[in-house]
């Protein structure tokens, strides 16, 4: 059969459930009360003798004080057994010798001692109270409950004087009527269930609808996330737990577009970044092999532009691996205590031929004794893409300026300011930190701006791994990054 078989859909399983627990329920709830009122029902099985009982004890008791003979009482006794549709046993008094039973089954045998003795109130004749009890196991009449009046048949059991009248008439009840008097509460709990039965159905159909209707939505959505269209979103308005697994959901779905958006940046930027070095690469390698150099300057001016982009080409792939592998969560730390002041003017020292050739004035504030804990490789390539940053977007005549704050003491951490010249809008500095993201060529400066857009996110990411915050700001005509950093032990 198909998974998508309805026999086999949560919402058929949610019936299918709900149905089982009304009817455990119903069996239990019945068991229950039956364990309770068990004793009510077997008591009520002897009060339907007692209210039998008064006629007939009066009119047999009328009989016996007449002094009739045995045959007579029989012949009552069979007749009010008939009208009053109860079993009835006319008992000698004195030997316990059953002279007459109603049905037929004990005539001629003798009682045995009583096991039980219950003793109830006689409405009629306070004196000679009712009197209950069952005969000994494994003894005439041990499947019945016997009732009578007074004491009966019973003084010589006893011991008690002996009675007047010869004979005791004791009615009869089956001890499987009174001990299985609670099954009168079957018809009562089979139209409960015929009742509760299409009501749990209708609202467990409800209640499945309500749960499955968003995992449905999610099926639906991530079908067309798996055809590969990633702008589905799903609508639940509602907390629980299925409500925060849409939310989750859409979340989702918007992020994996977004990667595969990414990704798709990625390639055609790596593609054109690829490309423009290799065109030139090839291009004046072509040139060579055929012969189109003029003189040895121009096989130099060629060589010097291949081994440049050449360059240019390793720059750009290292990037690419370096950003892959701090995204892979595989880069490892090698910390040690960093002089951070040191650190930076080395940075600095990188970029100073350039500045100066431009005009672009540079200032170091870093106090002395400043140190961090971190790897000092990947800390100073954090800081080194902040600095060729500013150096390719800071113009002519501009300024770059560097500073470092101690937080708290110079072992509670430090907040390094890299603030340059440029014009930048408070709207773009968000996507300062965007894969490949360059700012306009128009804004940079000739020969430098060309970068590859993965430069400060992996200042970024490898400020992070070390445990800070990178972050950027517009102000005044200027950008600043500001790297917190954790401090050394």
């Amino acid at each position: 059969m198909p998974r998508g078989s309805a026999l086999f859909s949560l919402q058929a399983k949610l019936i299918a459930a709900f149905v089982v627990v009304v009817l455990v329920a119903l069996v239990l709830a019945g068991g229950i009360f039956v364990a309770t009122r068990r004793d009510e029902q077997e008591r009520q099985a002897l009060d339907h003798a007692f209210a039998a009982s008064p006629a007939i004890y009066g009119e047999f008791i009328f009989r016996e004080i007449q002094g009739l003979p045995v045959e007579t009482l029989a012949e009552f006794s069979s007749a009010a057994a008939d009208e009053y549709d109860v079993h009835l046993l006319l008992v000698n008094s004195t030997t316990g010798e059953i002279a007459f039973d109603s049905n037929e089954r004990l005539t001629g045998k003798e009682l045995a001692l009583p096991q039980d003795v219950d003793v109830a109130a006689n409405p009629l004749l306070p004196s000679r109270p009712y009197v209950s009890w069952r005969p000994a196991a494994d003894t005439p009449g041990d499947d019945l409950v016997l009732v009578t009046t007074g004491r009966g048949g019973l003084e010589r059991f006893r011991g008690f004087p002996r009675r007047a009248e010869p004979y005791s008439l004791i009615l009869a009840v089956p001890e499987g009527t009174v001990t299985r008097a609670w099954l009168s509460l079957v018809p009562s709990l089979g139209i409960a269930a015929a009742i509760a039965l299409p009501v749990a159905v209708l609202l467990a159909l409800l209640i499945a609808r309500y749960v499955t209707l968003p995992l449905q939505q999610l099926t639906l959505a991530s079908q067309r996330m798996a055809e590969g269209s990633y702008d589905v979103s799903v609508s639940v308005d509602r907390d629980d737990e299925v409500g925060r697994l849409a939310q989750a959901f859409s979340t989702m779905a918007r992020r994996v577009g977004e990667a595969h958006g990414q990704m798709r940046a990625l390639v055609a930027n790596v593609s054109h970044d690829l490309k423009t070095p290799l065109t030139s690469i090839i291009g004046f390698a072509q040139a060579l092999r055929d012969g189109g150099a003029q003189d040895e300057a121009e096989v130099r001016r060629m060589g010097a532009v291949i081994h440049e982009e050449a360059q240019r080409l390793s720059a750009r792939l290292n990037d690419l691996l370096y950003l892959s592998e701090l995204e892979s969560g595989q880069t490892l730390l090698q910390r040690d205590e960093i002089d951070l002041r040191r650190l930076l003017e080395t940075a600095v020292d990188r970029i100073e031929p350039d500045a100066t050739a431009r005009g672009v004035r540079l200032a170091v504030d870093v106090p002395e004794g400043v140190s961090v804990s971190a790897d000092g490789a990947k800390l100073e390539r954090a800081f080194e893409n902040l600095l060729d940053n500013a150096r390719k977007y800071t113009p002519d005549r501009g300024w770059i300026r560097v500073r470092a704050t101690p937080q708290n003491g110079a072992s509670g951490g430090v907040a390094v300011e890299v603030a340059n010249t440029a014009d930048v809008s408070p709207e773009e500095v968000p996507r300062l930190f965007e894969r490949f993201y360059r700012r306009e060529r128009s804004r940079a400066q000739a020969g430098g701006a060309s970068g590859s857009g993965l430069g400060l996110p992996i200042a970024r990411d490898l400020i992070e791994l070390h445990g800070g915050t990178l972050d950027a700001s517009a102000r005044d005509g200027e950008i600043v990054f500001t790297a917190k950093l954790p401090g050394g032990a």
